[in-house]
């Protein structure tokens, strides 16, 4: 048997190293790890031990441990290939069990080490594809190879990034630059996409100065949308029966509840058509626990159908970016199977990947449900969502494809930004409906004090809240700016963020630069938010973007204050001034401002209180709202306004 016994491992030069590993790696792997933590130290120029322990580590829960060495060695030694100090960054961005710190000193040391590398332009390609800004990747990349022209890692990484933008045509030479490489299976199928979409948009003659004219012809997604429109099947209605209600997953947000809602609602309805849940995944992400409202749908979870990504994707979908690409076809496959009559999408991502897989799969009647408003407004940029208008377009102008949006803003900014005429499409708002008897059974008055002595808050301390995803759109930093300036200005509120995400842990260490630890408190995500909202007096919401959000019609119900920015359809769930306030100057300062007013003036404040309560339950129902979907879903007739309020609605309140 092998052992690392009698071997002086510091005298071992690398090859011999290297091949007394391999031994040792064939009968025990465990013990391989533990001989490539010694000899990391001793090769710190050697990116063999690192990578390959790390690798091996995936199979026996060492990742962590490796990990944090190879980050070690990296720092006393400064030579470890860069390689494997990314891996290793990663896995710590990535453990749960990893301090902040750690990440913090993990992504500091390996941005230093990218900036002292002759190759840091290749490694800053590498960094901004990972973070999915294909932009910079691709100047990264032309600029290493300016430098390393032949460097055929570099080639490959820039034609991926020219691709994964999506603009394919203007940057026919970076990936017609792909034929320099011989043998290269990446290179090769790469190459092959590109040629096959060419010659489909009758371009396989054309030089490459004569694509970069045309280039919108070989766009993606828009123009692969336009292409599938146009050699689409028509409807077919033989043998169909069922609704397919397809999106991202369940993970806690007020979208993924209405769908849980609507399906649990058409269960019920529609007892001899149940309509059939796929997801894209039930594994948990950066949203969360992707199945948190599987309970609200009825359904057990091996009754959910999650698709599973087809490899290689036929055409047209292998046009699309990989990951719509491979969800592309595999929906196409599956409705190929099921064959329902209705399909129904929710969610910009899941409409991208659905949408023409519905259209070439014939299916009848396809609904898209979308709950915010358009991805650039949203997001504040189309990085990655470039040419999702066009796609959009054309599928709206199908005469089988109904619109639905959460409010009258998000349906006048989404058509205006994919250029469609109302008249033009079937179009139709339906308002978001709240259950309110979770809200009704929680009036016992003993609970907001039970949450007040489990936070530490006095009972007469006034308390100013919100349940949020902390990510960047909902600008979780501004919203404590602003409870900075309450607090200076009433300085007993405290405050109660519910929710968790990528922006938790920087929202906590914020609260606590700006003197906040004691009157700030991040208890995180709850299922019984329902019962926790009447702690609050105010809830304040800061976010640059909104659809329509559920929050703040549950917190009139609960008898609080709604306080948002003037974004999306917030005015749209209120009556302001009268049952809530929209604040039109989106700053901090004026949000601080308008709930310091509403503090001081506890006569108003309870006044509106009161207002909301009444208002919400008569106009925001969750029957209505199941029933309007219902009506369109399974009758096809458009509700316009349904659900919620018409502008008339709004004015006669």
């Amino acid at each position: 048997m092998l052992s690392n016994e009698n071997i002086n491992l510091e005298q071992l030069p690398f090859p011999k190293a290297r091949a007394h590993w391999l031994a040792i790696k064939q009968v025990d792997e465990r013990n391989a790890i533990d001989l490539a933590c010694r000899l990391i130290p001793l090769h710190p120029d050697r990116p063999f031990f690192p990578s390959h322990a790390l690798d091996l580590a995936k199979t026996t829960g060492d990742e962590l441990r490796v990990a944090r060495l190879v980050l070690d060695v990296a720092e006393r030694e400064g030579s470890v290939q860069l390689q494997p100090v990314f891996t290793a960054t990663d896995i710590l961005l990535a453990s749960p069990d990893a301090t902040s710190s750690e990440r913090a000193e993990a992504v500091n040391l390996r941005d230093s080490l990218i900036e002292a590398s002759p190759e840091r332009h290749f490694f800053r390609a590498q960094l901004a594809r990972r973070e999915r800004d294909h932009n910079t990747a691709l100047q990264e990349a032309s600029a290493h190879l300016e430098l390393y022209p032949s460097h055929k890692p570099a080639l490959v990484l820039r034609a991926t990034a020219a691709m994964q933008t999506g603009r394919w045509g203007r940057y026919c030479n970076e990936i017609l630059a792909l034929a320099s490489i011989e043998g290269n299976a990446r290179s090769n199928e790469m190459l092959n996409l590109f040629q096959q979409f060419r010659a489909a948009q009758g371009l396989s003659s054309a030089t490459p100065d004569d694509i970069i004219m045309q280039q919108e012809l070989l766009e993606t997604p828009g123009a692969v949308y336009e292409y599938a429109m146009e050699h689409a099947p028509p409807p077919d209605m033989d043998a169909r029966q069922g609704v397919v209600l397809l999106t991202g997953s369940l993970a806690g947000g007020g979208a993924e509840r209405i769908v849980a809602t609507m399906l649990q609602g058409f269960r019920r309805m529609e007892p001899d058509e149940s309509p059939q849940l796929w997801l894209f995944s039930k594994t948990d992400g950066a949203a969360g626990n992707a199945l948190f409202y599987l309970p609200l749908t009825g359904l057990r979870e091996d009754e959910l159908h999650i698709i599973d990504p087809v490899q290689q994707p036929g055409e047209p979908f292998c046009w699309l970016p990989p990951f719509y690409a491979q969800r592309a076809q595999a929906i196409y496959d599956d409705l190929m199977q099921v064959r329902p009559r209705i399909l129904y999408i929710t969610l910009d991502e899941a409409i991208i990947a659905g949408g023409i897989a519905a259209i070439m799969a014939g299916v009848p009647e396809i609904v898209l449900h979308c709950h915010n408003m358009s991805p650039p407004n949203l997001h504040g940029h189309d990085r990655l969502s470039f040419g999702w208008d066009r796609a959009f377009r054309a599928l709206l102008a199908k005469p089988n494809v109904q619109y639905i949006n959460v409010a009258q803003a998000a349906v006048d900014d989404y058509l205006g930004w994919c250029k469609t005429d109302p008249a033009d499409c079937r179009v139709t708002v339906i308002h978001n409906g709240v259950d309110f008897s979770t809200i009704d059974d929680a009036t016992d008055d003993d609970l907001p004090r039970s949450i007040r002595r489990e936070l530490g808050i006095p009972l007469r301390s006034p308390v100013v809240g919100a349940a949020l995803r902390f990510t960047e759109v909902k600008q979780p930093l501004v919203w404590l700016d602003a409870a900075r300036q309450i607090r200076e200005a009433v300085p007993k509120t405290h405050f109660i963020l519910y929710g968790d995400g990528t922006l938790l842990e920087a929202s906590r260490a914020y609260a606590e630069e700006l003197g906040l630890g004691d009157c700030v408190h991040f208890p995180g995500r709850v299922a019984d938010l329902a019962h926790r909202l009447p702690v609050f007096d105010i809830l304040m919401l800061s976010s640059r973007s909104e659809g329509f959000p559920n929050v703040l019609i549950e917190a009139q119900a609960a008898g609080v204050v709604p306080v948002a920015f003037g974004v999306g359809g917030c005015s749209e769930t209120m009556m302001p001034g009268r049952t809530g306030l929209i604040v039109s100057d989106k700053t901090a300062d004026a949000l601080a401002a308008e709930v310091t007013g509403l503090l001081t003036n506890r006569r108003r404040l309870l006044k509106m209180k009161r207002a909301g309560m009444g208002f919400v339950r008569e106009i925001f129902s969750l029957d209505r709202m199941v029933t309007a979907l219902h009506q369109l879903v399974y009758g096809g007739q458009p509700a316009r306004t349904a659900g919620g309020m018409t502008k008339k609605d709004c004015n006669d309140t």
